[in-house]
This record gives structure tokens, sequence and C-alpha cells, in this order.
């Protein structure tokens, strides 16, 4: 790639269906693991552990992946129509509320509950924001020094031991990790609408590979230099957050051949697609209610069929938000 495939991106007329589908994969799978998640005789990929990648791995980090892109691309016409000032303002003004939201669903627990995804976008965000109007090639710096801080404070602190006995998603320093991910959205953000079909799909698939590599990388003993590093979003250390950003690159791959290349569209996640936030709320509120009534030892059949209840409403509501044409966001 030339560093003027990584341009600032010029208004877009209208977002791309495939950034859409994928926004609406990432609320479902939301949905099934935060659900499914909670039967202990569920599938281990299903689950978030202390050591490994699974599924359920996936899904926050493509959630936040895709909130970069929205960053970026809002940010980018705020700017525009109404200055810089503006734009920030009310970035500030969004993620602030979101973390207020963290505090308030994480019930204040300040050494856990609260880093959840809200906290975490909300945080990633404030980080981010500075350098929301830099080329991309200045991102990529700034997440990666980001990264590595953490990295620093988790191996050479004593604060990886502390996070993975008390705390999850990287504890109160994770959203310096989680920033990695969400800056990597932005840079996806400039190559979907600054490059041709051809140029992007290399670039987004280069962004990929190359990520998914250093994680596996990084993640080895190396002999003499540094021991096995965590893998894990418990950890959030760097093994596990340049795979996850790479996954999440592939992903918004898959969504572009399917939907632009193949024409092939997922109803579902058109709907879903439309409104992350009040779904990732309802959805929070049907798990609680599920964890307190519904005992985790229960059949595979009854936990599916629990599934199936919290997806039906949260569908509903998204459904009719979308036939009337509504969008509810901060």
């Amino acid at each position: 790639m030339r560093a003027g495939d990584l341009a600032a991106p010029t208004p877009a007329t209208q977002r791309r269906r495939f950034i859409d589908q994928c926004r609406g994969y990432a609320v479902f799978g939301m949905i099934l693991v935060n659900v499914l998640g909670l039967f202990e005789r569920m599938p281990w990929m299903l689950k978030h552990h202390a050591e490994g990648f699974s599924y359920a791995d996936h899904i926050a980090p493509l959630f936040i992946f895709v909130v970069g892109i929205g960053f970026r691309m809002s940010y980018q016409k705020t700017a525009r129509n109404e200055g810089v000032k503006a734009a920030r303002r009310r970035a500030v003004r969004r993620y602030a509320i979101l973390m207020g939201l963290g505090l308030f669903f994480g019930g204040f627990h300040l050494r856990a509950a609260v880093w959840d995804a809200l906290m975490d976008i909300g945080a990633g965000g404030m980080l981010a924001l500075p350098f929301m109007g830099a080329p991309a090639w200045a991102r990529l710096v700034v997440a990666t020094l980001y990264l590595t801080l953490y990295q620093g404070f988790f191996s050479c602190a004593g604060y990886g031991d502390w996070v993975m006995a008390n705390s999850i998603n990287g504890g109160p320093l994770g959203p310096l990790s989680w920033s990695f991910i969400l800056l990597s959205g932005t840079i996806a953000a400039d190559c979907v609408f600054t490059m041709r079909r051809a140029r992007m799909f290399m670039a987004l698939l280069s962004f990929a590979l190359a990520l998914v590599c250093a994680g596996w990388l990084l993640r080895m003993e190396w002999p003499g230099v540094k021991a096995f590093w965590p893998f894990s979003q418990f950890a959030m250390s760097a093994p596990y957050t340049l795979y996850a950003a790479g996954l999440c690159f592939l992903s918004l791959l898959f969504f572009y051949i399917v939907s632009e290349q193949c024409n092939i569209a997922f109803p579902h996640f058109t709907v879903l697609g439309r409104n992350p936030l009040v779904l990732y709320l309802l959805q929070g509120a049907l798990v609680l209610i599920v964890r307190v009534a519904v005992p985790s030892n229960i059949p595979i059949a009854a936990a599916l069929v629990c599934f199936a209840v919290v997806y039906g409403v949260c569908y509903a509501v998204a459904w009719r938000l979308h036939r009337t044409d509504r969008i509810i966001k901060i």
C-alpha cells in the first residue's frame, strides 16, 4: 500500500451496506454469547476463558471495531459541516454518557463489573478522540503506543497478575488496549471510503493477516527475551488484542464479499444493526433476569429456549424501531 491510499476520507454519500450488516452480526453475536454463555452445558466456544480465544472472544472486539468505523465517519461529517470544535464536543458528550452508563449498569463496581463494553467504548473513544482527525498512519502509531503502554504495565508492573485475579476485560487500564481495536476501526473506515474496491480488498486483507500473525507471534515465549503472554479477553494483553483486531478486519471483509460482491443481505442483521445501543441495554437487562431466574445447569434444549426468548424480545424491539424508521443514539 502507498501512503496516499490511507489519506483522510472524503465525505461519503451513504454508508456501505456491508458495514451495517457487520454491525448487525456483532449485535446478534453479543446476544448469543451473553445468553448461552450463562449455562454450564454450552460448548467451550460460547464462553470467555482465562486462557484461549473462543467465538465469544471475537464478538466484543468486533462491536468496538465497528464503533470505530462509525466514529470516524461521524467525526469527519460533523467536522466538515460544523467545524472541528463541534465534532470534538459531540464526541466528548457521547463518550462521557457511555462511560456514565457503564458505571450505572456495572453497579459502580470499579474493580470488575463496570469494565464491560459501554465503559470500554466510552473510555476508548476518549483516548482516540485527540487523534481522530489525524492521518491513518498517525492513528496506527498512537494505537500501537497505547497497546505497548498497556502491555508494559501488564508485564512489568504486576498489573497483569492483579487483572487476572480481580477484574475483567483488562480492568481499569483495559481501555488502553481496547483503544487499539477502536482506532483500527477508524483505519478500516479510511480503507472503505477512500480506496477503490480492489485496493480496499487488499488493504483490509493485509491488515487482517498482519495483525493475526502478530498476535500469534507475541503470544509465544521468546527464550531469553520474554515469557509466554496470556491470550484472553480477561487479560487484554497484546496477543489477544492484535489477533482480535485482525479477525475484525477479516469479518468486515467477509461482509464486503457477501453483501457487495454476492449481493446477499441477512435481513435480521440489517434490523439489529440500526439500534445497537438500545439492544445492548435491553439484552443486558434480559440477561440479568435469566441469570437470576434460571439455573445454570439446565439442559441444552432449555438453554436454547432461553436464548430464543431473549433474542425474540430484542428482535421485536429492533424490528419495531426499524419499521418506524427510528434510530436512537447519543
